[in-house]
């Protein structure tokens, strides 16, 4: 066979019905790039027996890690976002994650809960596949104006993939630069968010929940299921330095609320057909980093901002309009 090209290569998708057991693709996913490896722990034997290198070899336990970045459409997100460290609920179209405190994976084949997932990825016509996935941090930033979503994903098994299914595609849907907004806000579990704010160059929010993968004895040596541990959330960005405001909340430690909003179909999130919403309830500057970087440089502030609890309300949440339905 001749070496192929990585656009021809593909990305599928199922839910699991038992986790950790592969299903075939039914969803195949557009992305822009996919690094899934397999990961074992492979034990080389040092006996001391009159040599200086290695006597042997054993298999190990492994998992599977390795990220995805995508352009951030709904058709395709909520599949995703269903196989994260999250509490689920859907009205109206909206598909909305809330900090959850679960410890591991989910063992649930139906419903608005925590889900794993299947992944399928086709590399110059050769199928792998890989089960009890789920998605261990994930991001959504904006590129070129853009919105685009990444993630490390955690899996528990390799598998055979024989004969992969024959992939069938809708048209992108993308949120360009026309659709995004940002807001801030005093913090609270129920800001108003009225004006928008005009200083933001850029803004990336993560959510890390340290995933470990967790192997315990089995002849099987995949990963027994995948852990997770602190969630730290995260906003990044550039703010334009016009005065000393921003930098005197971030010495006298000043919690603010933030929000992303991208919206298509519509001129609000309530009119739009599409939308993907992410909020910060309660952030505090991290860091606040400001100096003269060049002569013909514009001054401007690199800040990360850090998302922590509230009492009474969710830390954070990410709203998903999407025409997709997941039962």
């Amino acid at each position: 066979m001749p070496a192929g090209l990585s656009g021809a290569g593909w990305m599928g998708f199922a839910f699991e019905t038992v986790k950790g057991t592969f299903v075939p693709a039914t969803q195949f996913i557009p992305i822009l790039s996919e690094g899934f490896r397999y990961n074992e722990d492979r034990y080389f034997s040092p006996q001391i027996r009159q040599q200086v290198m290695t006597s042997d070899v054993a298999q190990g336990f492994y998992h599977i890690e390795g990220d995805v970045e995508l352009e951030a459409d709904v058709n395709y997100l909520p599949y995703l976002l269903m196989c994260t460290r999250h509490n689920l609920a859907f009205a109206t179209g909206v598909y909305t994650f809330t900090p959850s405190t679960a410890g591991s994976t989910s063992t649930a084949a139906s419903g608005m809960v925590q889900r794993t997932g299947s992944i399928t990825i086709v590399r110059n016509g050769i199928g792998f596949g890989y089960s009890g996935c789920t998605l261990g941090s994930l991001g959504f930033f904006i590129d070129t104006g853009v919105l685009k979503f990444r993630a490390t994903l955690f899996g528990e098994k390799d598998n055979v993939v024989a004969a992969p299914p024959t992939p069938t595609w809708i048209a992108p849907s993308l949120f360009g630069a026309s659709a995004h907004t940002v807001y801030v806000d005093a913090s609270g579990t129920a800001p108003a968010f009225a004006v928008a704010d005009l200083n933001f160059n850029g803004f990336e929010f993560t959510a890390n929940h340290n995933p470990t993968a967790e192997n315990r004895l089995t002849p099987e040596r995949g990963a027994t299921y995948i852990a997770f541990h602190e969630t730290e959330i995260n906003v990044t960005t550039e703010l334009d330095f016009v005065n000393k405001t921003e930098y005197d909340n971030f010495v006298a430690t000043t919690q603010k609320a933030f929000r992303l909003e991208s919206i298509k179909g519509g001129a609000t999130w309530a009119t739009a057909t599409q939308g993907v919403r992410i909020t910060v309830y309660r952030g505090v500057y991290e860091t606040y980093d400001v100096g003269l970087s060049g002569l013909a440089d514009l001054i401007m502030a690199g800040v990360t901002i850090r998302g922590i609890g509230i009492t009474g309300g969710d830390a954070y949440k990410i709203e998903v309009r999407s025409p997709a339905v997941i039962t």
